[in-house]
């Protein structure tokens, strides 16, 4: 959508911070899971997750300061609806960042994932979001209209099978510190999901629709 929206030459730099943004969200990512995972020590991870996550804080108040002072320049000229998208981009991926914490804090609680009765299941949702966050990465840094169309209807399909295991282990009668913890990892994973398909969606909807992903709404860019 961006490059439909702007000049060649256009708020480049911002668009630069979003994909930055993202990178990092990779990272938060594996050292969230490394943690409940058992693979890395706890403290380590946490040092090195809180030094990301205050580099994806601190691009996202760089975005906000890039698009005012773009808009005060350009004043009248400016495009409210690319702005707006750029701002509703940046709260998704800090959101991202801020549920790998989430991911974090279940290790510094003592949980570890790695240790149950279901962990080839826990381990195979975690590359499945590892991955997704790669995919959405790339297809966000090439506008590529193609791969938005096939990632955000099997997030939809992840959400739901998310929400099985949520439900699942919300009415199991395992002890609680075996079924609080992945019913919280279940959640946190489908609204890292859910929050990558928002910006998947800034690649093909209106802005109108930012976050409503249909594409049958989508805009055409033949």
């Amino acid at each position: 959508m961006f490059s439909i929206f702007r000049d060649s030459d256009q708020l480049e730099t911002v668009e630069q911070q979003l994909v930055e943004m993202l990178t990092n969200c990779q990272d938060t990512f594996r050292l969230g899971t490394a943690a409940v995972f058992g693979e890395m020590d706890v403290t380590e991870a946490g040092d090195l997750l809180d030094g990301v996550d205050k580099n994806l804080n601190k691009t996202e108040r760089a975005i906000r300061r890039e698009l005012l002072v773009h808009g005060t320049v350009r004043g009248a000229e400016v495009d409210q609806g690319l702005m707006l998208t750029y701002m509703s981009v940046a709260k998704d991926i800090e959101r991202i960042g801020d549920y790998c914490k989430n991911i974090w804090n279940l290790a510094q609680m003592g949980v570890n994932l790695s240790d149950g009765f279901d962990s080839d299941e826990l381990t195979k949702h975690c590359e499945r979001v590892a991955g997704l966050i790669k995919a959405a990465l790339d297809a966000f840094a090439e506008q590529d209209v193609e791969k938005v169309h096939k990632l955000i209807p099997g997030i939809k399909d992840d959400a739901q099978h998310y929400d099985r295991h949520l439900i699942e282990f919300v009415n199991s009668d395992l002890p609680g510190r075996v079924a609080a913890p992945r019913a919280l990892f279940y959640r946190y994973i489908k609204r890292i999901s859910a929050h990558l398909a928002n910006v998947l969606s800034s690649v093909v909807m209106p802005v109108d629709r930012l976050d409503f992903y249909k594409k049958s709404k989508a805009i055409d860019t033949e």
